[in-house]
């Protein structure tokens, strides 16, 4: 199974992007790296599994990378394809499936508890993670998202969510920060996966 990671820091160096790949190495799968804003780079739409990292500013911003960024993810909820998307790749699935994206009232950059909801319970990515922590650094939100939300963010905001094969998690779990974040960052990524290569 090929990874393709999308790269959403702008050309801007960042930890996110190395420790992705180094999770997805030490699983024996061969990865890709694409700078999407930076570069308006992309992979095929239709093509193996794609996570997104997480990027800075704003998640309105334009650009020429935007608007086949936004299809290419909603073709892919649409069919059904791999994709696990992180903060900003999070803020950009959602914008593809039509939600709202707003402010916080405040900024987050720390580890907090993860708020998981009971419909996680089935989930395979998710499925009895709470209680956990996980690492934010974020100043927006996806608000009305047109999907199952899985985990609740501090002002209502989904900090999880899934239509199909096609995951949003507004935190990090590619960051290993101690016994805080072990259980996400053992858990997230890894279980994606395994999903995936499961078929």
């Amino acid at each position: 199974m090929h990874v393709h990671l999308l790269d959403l820091n702008a050309g801007l160096p960042n930890r996110g992007t190395a420790a992705i790949v180094g999770l997805v190495r030490e699983r024996g799968h061969p990865v890709s790296v694409y700078d999407v804003r930076a570069r308006g780079e992309l992979p095929p739409a239709g093509d193996g599994a794609w996570i997104l990292g997480g990027g800075p500013g704003s998640p309105l911003e334009p650009g020429a990378w935007r608007e086949p960024l936004l299809a290419a993810l909603g073709a892919r909820a649409a069919a059904a394809l791999p994709t696990l998307a992180i903060c900003y790749g999070c803020e950009m699935l959602g914008a593809a499936l039509g939600a709202n994206l707003r402010r916080l009232r405040e900024e987050r950059d720390g580890v907090y508890p993860l708020r998981v909801l009971a419909a996680s319970g089935r989930d395979p990515l998710l499925h009895g993670l709470g209680p956990a922590a996980a690492y934010e650094k974020r100043s927006w939100g996806v608000f009305d998202v047109p999907a199952p939300v899985l985990a609740t963010g501090p002002d209502g905001d989904a900090a999880a969510f899934r239509v199909a094969r096609s995951w949003g998690v507004i935190f990090h779990p590619e960051a290993d920060l101690g016994p805080a974040t072990a259980t996400v960052y053992g858990t997230v990524i890894p279980r994606f996966l395994a999903t995936v290569a499961r078929g």
